[in-house]
């Protein structure tokens, strides 16, 4: 049995830049999320205008979901005033952002040393929410990270993590905003499974999307990336039976299971979603049982998939003429 379930990307400006004759190919409504490059204090601030920009033009139908920083936004007035300017760019369309705190909360980023440093005017995401600023400036939607194995660059645990996502999650119910949630990626399925079974055994019905770095990314890779984001590493770089216990699992939970894949593709958008599309293309089964002569035949068993909605596009497939990254 096929698990549906929604698919989203992350992308950086440079990443952007590399895969914009792709982008016309991706189904209308993906969501786009547009990382916050305060991370780094050189990078221009304009980077997530020009990221929209770039969305409006090579495909309007996306959905882009732009990071805010909330430790690194200078005041209120700033803040509405970078985005009127994002609106301009994107013609009225941003009606999601996700919201960080910026050093400690970083979403699939590590922050630098410089940005940790750096004082603003919110000291907490939730000070920031509570200035009901993102709704004046036509925000619908917020997301909000969830930590599967904790906050090191805080110091907290994944319990301690949870409760301030749970006090964040009450503003939103409390201000008639809605919300969701996008977890840190994580390599340990068991350990990203267990989060969102732990969020509805605490009565949180909320939309979660779950974190998974790119299918062709290799052990080097994701062994950096661990570290850099203070997540326990991958034991291997074999990533098919990853996919296959978390398509079981939310085969298994339905609508209480995970709403959506959000991949980090960073070995690349085209090899990224070439994996993605041969990996829920794949109806493959193995046999149980038999195999000895005069035995029993042996019994064909299917193994749960995702049904990736919309589809991965077969512009993806591994034999399809397309652009390169």
């Amino acid at each position: 049995m096929r698990a549906p379930i929604a698919w989203s990307l992350e992308l950086g400006i440079d990443a952007l830049r590399r895969s914009a004759p792709l982008l016309s190919r991706i189904p209308a409504g993906t969501r786009i999320y547009l990382p916050s490059l305060g991370y780094q204090l050189d990078d221009p601030p304009s980077a997530i205008e020009e990221s929209l920009a770039l969305l409006a033009r090579e495909n309007p139908g996306l959905v882009p979901v732009p990071h805010i920083a909330a430790s690194r936004e200078v005041s209120v007035a700033s803040l509405e005033s970078q985005m009127a300017a994002w609106q301009r760019v994107s013609s009225d369309r941003v009606r999601e952002v996700l919201v960080v705190h910026g050093d400690s909360e970083a979403h699939g980023t590590a922050a630098s040393t410089k940005a940790a440093t750096t004082g603003g005017a919110f000291r907490t995401s939730l000070d920031l929410l509570e200035t009901g600023v993102l709704q004046r400036c036509g925000v619908e939607v917020v997301h909000l990270c969830g930590h599967p194995e904790g906050i090191a660059a805080a110091g907290l645990s994944a319990d301690a993590a949870k409760a301030h996502l749970k006090t964040k999650l009450q503003w939103a119910e409390a201000s008639g905003v809605r919300a969701s949630v996008s977890t840190q990626f994580c390599f340990d399925s068991v350990i990203a499974t267990d989060y969102v079974d732990s969020l509805r055994a605490d009565g949180l019905t909320v939309d979660v999307s779950l974190g998974i770095v790119s299918p062709d990314v290799t052990m080097a890779v994701r062994q950096r990336m661990a570290a850099r984001c203070g997540v326990a590493p991958p034991e291997s770089a074999f990533v098919t039976p990853y996919l296959r216990r978390l398509a079981k699992w939310q085969s298994a939970r339905g609508e209480a299971g995970a709403q959506t894949l959000h991949l980090y593709p960073f070995g690349g958008l085209r090899k990224c979603l070439a994996k993605m599309h041969s990996f829920t293309s794949d109806d493959s089964v193995h046999y149980a049982g038999g195999g000895r002569i005069g035995g029993a035949r042996p019994t064909a068993v299917s193994y749960a998939n995702f049904a990736l909605t919309p589809p991965m596009p077969d512009a993806f497939a591994p034999d399809a003429s397309s652009p390169d990254e």
